[in-house]
């Protein structure tokens, strides 16, 4: 086996078992039965199971945040003004997400992803500060020149909220499609975008009424 197809096929074979099991229910004997290699070879190329999993993560991660950077700088780059619609700038964030998601890669990776963006361990910390901080900071800059009028604390939170929507709906899980009693599916990409997209313009506009002098609360004098 070639090394780079040795190694491919060692981190797809970890990926399915960490959606699976989790990482801390995921061995390396395990990844090598998966992967039909040695252990020695695991050991080899990814040297130990926490740069294994954070292998995965940089492989899939920098492929998806490539993608969103250039199409948001496509997005200013075309704006009549220099300043694009927020439609614009969400569907640069969603549509690399949920297109990637249907691939079958895609159903393994967001269920890792979903777990590492709700865990509070350092080594979670770390990940999601190395790998997903930088392209946070860049939607969130976006997000204050296409929405002046929201206050910082909006857009803040406003990002933490449509992140976990678009993570959640990157793999086909026709949940909808038991709950709407068979009408609605999640077959269509352009549909599931195009609702991810309205539903996150709405709730951010929707911050606007929350004051950034009353800590999030509602406030009492909108109209």
């Amino acid at each position: 086996m070639a090394v780079t197809k040795a190694k491919d096929s060692i981190l797809d074979a970890a990926e399915r078992l960490f959606a699976q099991f989790d990482y801390a229910g995921t061995s390396m004997r395990m990844i090598a039965e998966e992967a039909g290699v040695a252990q020695a070879l695991i050991h080899y190329h990814c040297k130990t199971k926490d740069n294994l999993f954070e292998l995965i993560l940089e492989r899939r991660s920098t492929m998806i945040n490539r993608i969103r950077q250039e199409r948001l700088k496509q997005c200013f780059d075309e704006a009549e003004g220099g300043i694009p619609t927020l439609e614009q700038v969400l569907d640069s964030f969603v549509r690399p997400a949920i297109e990637s998601g249907r691939y079958s890669w895609g159903t393994y990776f967001s269920q890792i992803l979903a777990k590492l963006a709700n865990s509070v361990d350092d080594r979670s910390r770390d990940l999601v500060h190395k790998y997903y901080d930088p392209i946070a900071r860049e939607y969130i800059e976006a997000l204050k020149k296409v929405l002046p009028e929201l206050p910082d604390s909006g857009v803040y939170w406003g990002y933490l909220i449509m992140t976990s929507a678009v993570v959640s709906s990157m793999p086909r899980t026709r949940r909808i499609k038991r709950l709407s009693e068979g009408i609605l599916d999640d077959d269509s990409i352009e549909q599931m975008i195009e609702r991810l997209i309205q539903f996150n313009a709405s709730g951010l506009l929707g911050l606007s009424t929350l004051s950034e002098q009353n800590n999030g609360r509602l406030r009492t004098d909108v109209g």
